[in-house]
């Protein structure tokens, strides 16, 4: 049986938070693997052996980081389906993104979040195939399910990086009728 996570305290959370917001503050200028402990801590007013309490290095905050985030966006996947109501879903994943945005740009618009954006693909795919059946042979439906997905993510990126130019609710209803028009050339 697996144990139990113990509950964090408030303290706890902060701390972690603290380290967390240090962590992308520093992503925005340079990549994971040229931020050392030292600049996190100073950055984040927090002593070295306090982050050492909960991390083992700085790819063990990012793990976390990016484990919770894909529990969040796994969420709202979830909700999605070929109904016209999932639109809302849609707009609801992209405003969490953008309410998230630093932590976002750095996973889905960066070379370090290349193992989230694996996890999130995969994730979305396996959604995907549960929710919509496509009638034509299963490797073409592959790629079809694939163009679904990763073009959608290409869009969300390019909306990130244009810095949020169009509204959630535009932004969603773009995506959901590319995908819809796709996906109903093979429906």
């Amino acid at each position: 049986m697996a144990e139990a996570k113990p509950k964090e305290n408030r303290r706890v959370k902060m701390t972690k938070k603290l380290l967390r917001n240090s962590l992308i503050e520093l992503m925005a200028r340079k990549p994971i693997g040229k931020i050392t402990i030292k600049e996190i801590c100073l950055n984040a007013d927090v002593n070295r052996s306090t982050f050492y309490l909960y991390y083992a290095d700085q790819y063990a905050l990012f793990g976390e980081m990016e484990a919770e985030l894909l529990e969040h966006a796994k969420a709202h996947l979830e909700k999605i389906d070929t109904d016209p109501v999932s639109v809302r879903y849609i707009r609801e994943l992209l405003a969490y993104i953008r309410a998230n945005a630093d932590i976002f740009r750095a996973l889905l618009c960066r070379k370090e979040g290349m193992p989230f954006q694996s996890t999130f693909v995969e994730a979305s795919l396996r959604k995907l195939k549960q929710s919509l059946p496509l009638r034509c042979p299963a490797p073409e439906a592959d790629y079809v399910y694939y163009y679904l997905i990763v073009g959608s993510m290409s869009i969300i990126q390019r909306w990130i990086e244009a810095g949020f130019d169009t509204p959630c609710a535009d932004m969603a209803e773009l995506i959901f009728r590319l995908c819809d028009k796709a996906a109903a050339a093979f429906g």
